[in-house]
């Protein structure tokens, strides 16, 4: 299974690597609430939790900028209140996982363990090998990790 976004063993985006901090953070953000997207003040706190840049909303609007010029202009999309990734659940890992992980506990209750063990397997094939960079606990994609790896 094959999806555009990639985040939980390493960060690459339509398998290519993803560097810098703030911008695979920012990712990871969108990526917590694929559907609704985060309102700018959420993504700002989440980014910069310790000490915000001077004009925060400039920052983060140079991000969204950086971002899209390296990884493709339809890549995030604006909301009414700040941004959204413009990608459906099946072209996201991290979306993905929680959906197999859903699907291998209903299988499970229904009594197709066959079903639920293939739905658990698939899942943890995204996960094709422990995360590549060591981040700090507070750091939104170690977070977004951490919630899927159960």
């Amino acid at each position: 299974m094959r999806s555009d976004l990639i985040l939980l063993s390493r960060v690459a985006y339509r398998d290519r690597d993803v560097s810098g901090p703030r911008l695979r953070s920012l990712l990871a953000l969108l990526a917590g609430d694929l559907r609704a997207g985060r309102s700018s003040g959420r993504l700002i706190e989440g980014l910069w939790p310790d000490e915000q840049p001077e004009n925060p909303h400039k920052a983060l609007q140079i991000l969204v900028s950086r971002t899209r010029s390296q990884l493709g202009a339809d890549l995030i999309a604006n909301t009414p209140t700040g941004y959204r990734l413009a990608l459906d659940e099946d072209q996201v890992d991290a979306a993905i996982v929680v959906r197999l992980a859903t699907e291998a506990a209903r299988q499970a209750r229904a009594g197709d363990h066959a079903a639920s063990l293939t739905a658990a397997e698939d899942g943890l094939a995204l996960w094709d090998g422990p995360p590549t960079e060591d981040a700090t606990a507070d750091d939104p994609l170690a977070m977004l990790r951490a919630d899927r790896v159960a």
